[in-house]
């Protein structure tokens, strides 16, 4: 059954005056997963290549062996994960990075994939970070699968197929991870390819190599200092000032970053000495709490670096420890500056001169221990107004991005958007580029009590992160939304959010807590006299009923919401209610009344120029036909289906369609028409490992070997059929093909009945 869902968002309703020359638009619609609310987590971003490595990168000769001497694909017997661990600011990045393209540049590996896990600020959990890898490796979303154990099987298959294209293993890059349970899900499948992580803290499992970075000795750490000075200006007099860089490099404990931060300060000092910079660090009582070493000079190196940068260089600094997320954009750091972008691209070109922040492509972020001394410089008392209007802003900017993004996604042909971004396509890059800040600031509006972010953003994310897949991230903020309004006694905001998590929760197939959730936002829209609002929670209370299969409550509701939404004069979703009405139906037998209910729906999407919606009601059209056994006219409607969707671009619909037309060769005897399309949807299915509908195709494969004549090559269909519908939660469709498997089985057996003709 195609049923479609009807968002809560608001847009406001698309009268019939509005459906004049339109042009049709795609929409997509989701896969299901299914998690819920924990602790904050972070996104993930990976890049299909290695970082560049820093310039003046040295005295790592000996660490930078003993890593590549386990990297090494061609020697047996190595362990395939190798952990570079040491405290904070020790240089195991660099010296990850260094041995990655090392090992490339050898010919060990034919390609590698980086991600960044921030295991010590936002962390991004392992499963994030297979998601990230697979949009990496350029996997459809379509073809991932609802069980993370699936997901990571998706992943390690898919690196393979990509060592294979390339012709050699693939190096995997895992950086900044805080706990084992990061790295597990990204072990590559084959001894051959090999993954690389770090950490400050230990990480344990089975068969991992460890190699400890420690800080560098007195002698290596005034060598770096050096070879940084060099970098910056070889004919620097002060590399010959020893006794004083030595002082410098014992006050930075051996640690790569500092010295690094130490030679820009420096660098941007040339009256300064090196024993200047020295005194400073010697006599500075602070450090950084999170190095827990003894040292005291981190903290120190951080503040002075900082009191060498123009004022407005230092307060964007402290601004930025606001700014949620792994990374800022320029117009953002400009908004959080309250300043005009041109300057605030200024003063972070001050900042990354100062290796305080690093950019690329207009994107700008911190390491983490940066960060945490940003942090630290917004909890002075003097400052708290400063620093909390500043975050509003940035976060009010967000919001407001984020709902003109979304009116350009939801629009249709005809309809006026903002001018925030030009069309759809520039607000699905702005999208893509902050989705991690995006989502990201949701959960810190959450530790802040920030209510009005924590309930608009969910609502303004909900269109792209459905569209995108990203059903988990979209739980947690719809969950984080709700309990906000809930809070602040926000009804209609709690109303809405009630709706958007039943629709994710049809989506991942929890049916019961999806008419729950449903049925909580009606009663509140009704309370409210919200009458759109109850019309959109009905429509969507009845989708959910009808997947329960509890049709006459599912026919109430959807009455209820086609007969509002008509007295309203909101095309769109009474066409929605119009399809899902005739879909449940055709469910109850009766056709006559499902055909006329699909064709109303269809004659609005086409003025609307919802191409893809009116494509899913051909589908559905074409399930009505069959069942009346009118299977040139069903064929008709699903070869019309699978045309559209084929100009869509959209391959699973394609597939869903060719299912239905099977079914029609099927019952016209085309028996071997039926067999070669089932299989090849059947294979597709599995690739882009969508369960449910691979089990549908499996039991309409398996009916039509016994249609044939061959009720041994059904059982195996069959078998996987009841398995498959069993675990997605449809107990019908699995009794059904339990019932075909009972009669193929003793259809085989020596003196089994013949099958016939299966009743389709």
């Amino acid at each position: 059954m195609n049923r479609q869902d009807s968002s809560a968002e608001r847009g406001g309703p698309l009268s019939r005056a509005a459906i004049q020359g339109s042009r049709s638009r795609r929409d997509t619609i989701g896969v299901q997963n299914n998690y819920g609310v924990g602790p904050a987590r972070g996104p993930a971003q990976t890049l299909v290549t290695l970082p560049s490595l820093d310039a003046g990168f040295t005295s790592r000769g000996a660490e930078l062996e003993r890593v590549l001497a386990v990297l090494d694909p061609g020697v047996e017997g190595v362990a395939g994960v190798v952990v570079s661990q040491g405290m904070g600011g020790v240089g195991k990045t660099q010296l990850a990075l260094a041995a990655g393209h090392e090992a490339i540049r050898r010919g060990w590996f034919a390609g590698a994939l980086f991600v960044d896990l921030h295991g010590y600020s936002t962390p991004v959990d392992g499963d994030r970070a297979v998601e990230s890898f697979l949009r990496s490796l350029e996997v459809p979303t379509e073809r991932w699968p609802d069980d993370a154990d699936a997901r990571r099987g998706l992943y390690r298959s898919s690196l393979e197929e990509r060592s294979l294209e390339l012709g050699g293993p693939i190096l995997v890059v895992a950086d900044n991870a805080s706990e084992a349970g990061q790295v597990t899900p990204l072990v590559p499948g084959l001894a051959r390819h090999r993954l690389l992580a770090t950490s400050r803290d230990r990480l344990t499992s089975f068969g991992w190599r460890r190699i400890l970075i420690d800080h560098l000795s007195d002698t290596r750490a005034v060598r770096v200092l050096v070879e940084a000075l060099r970098v910056g200006d070889p004919d620097d007099p002060r590399v010959a000032e020893a006794a004083a860089l030595a002082r410098v490099a014992k006050a930075c404990a051996g640690l790569p970053l500092a010295l690094r931060i130490c030679a820009a300060v420096l660098g941007a000092a040339p009256d300064m000495t090196a024993d200047e910079l020295a005194n400073t660090l010697e006599g500075s009582e602070t450090r950084l709490r999170r190095l827990r070493d003894g040292s005291r000079s981190l903290y120190t190196v951080f503040k002075q670096s900082r009191a060498r940068l123009a004022p407005e260089a230092a307060e964007l600094l402290a601004l930025l420890g606001l700014a949620p997320g792994p990374d800022i954009s320029t117009a953002a750091a400009a908004v959080l500056a309250g300043v005009e972008e041109t300057e605030a691209l200024e003063r972070l070109r001050s900042l990354s001169a100062a290796h305080l922040v690093s950019g690329k492509a207009g994107r700008w972020q911190m390491h983490d221990l940066t960060a945490d001394y940003a942090a630290s410089l917004s909890k002075g008392d003097d400052a708290a107004d400063r620093f909390v209007h500043a975050r509003r802003r940035l976060f009010d900017h967000y919001s407001s991005m984020a709902d003109g993004a979304r009116l350009n996604l939801v629009a249709l042909p005809g309809q006026q958007t903002p001018e925030t971004f030009a069309d759809r396509r520039a607000a699905t890059r702005w999208l893509d580029a902050e989705r991690a800040v995006l989502i990201d600031t949701v959960h810190v509006a959450r530790r802040l009590g920030e209510t009005r972010t924590e309930t608009d953003l969910p609502v303004f994310l909900n269109t792209y992160l459905k569209r995108r897949r990203d059903l988990s991230d979209l739980e947690d903020v719809h969950r984080i939304a709700l309990r906000a309004a809930q809070r602040s006694g926000n009804r209609d905001r709690e109303a809405i959010s009630w709706n958007n998590l039943g629709a994710v929760l049809r989506e991942t197939r929890r049916f019961g807590a999806a008419i729950d959730a449903h049925g909580r936002a009606r009663s509140l829209f009704a309370e409210l006299f919200d009458d759109h609002g109850e019309a959109v929670s009905w429509s969507s209370l009845g989708a959910a009923l009808g997947d329960e299969r509890r049709f006459t409550e599912a026919l109430e509701a959807l009455r209820e919401a086609q007969v509002m939404f008509a007295r309203l004069d909101d095309v769109h979703r009474e066409a929605i209610a119009w399809n899902n009405l005739g879909a449940t139906l055709r469910e109850v037998g009766r056709f006559a009344e499902a055909v006329d209910a699909h064709q109303r729906a269809q004659g609005f999407f086409r003025q609307l120029g919802d191409t893809h919606r009116e494509a899913r009601v051909w589908v559905n059209l074409g399930a009505v036909l069959s069942q009346e056994k009118r299977f040139t006219e069903a064929m008709e409607a699903h070869e019309r289906a699978r045309t559209m969707f084929q100009g869509l671009g959209d391959t699973r619909e394609v597939a869903k369609a060719g299912m239905g037309l099977g079914i029609c060769f099927r019952g016209l005897r085309r028996t071997d028409e039926a067999l070669a399309l089932l299989d090849e949807v059947v294979g597709f299915l599995s690739d882009e490992h969508d369960p449910h509908h691979e089990g549908l195709a499996r039991h309409e494969l398996g009916l039509t070997w016994m249609a044939a004549g061959d009720p041994p090559r059904a059982v195996p269909h069959l078998e996987r059929a009841v398995k498959l519908l069993g675990e997605n939660n449809d107990p019908f469709r699995r009794d059904q093909a339990a019932a075909a498997l009972a009669r193929a089985r003793n259809s085989s057996t020596p003196g089994g009945s013949s099958p016939g003709s299966p009743t389709l």
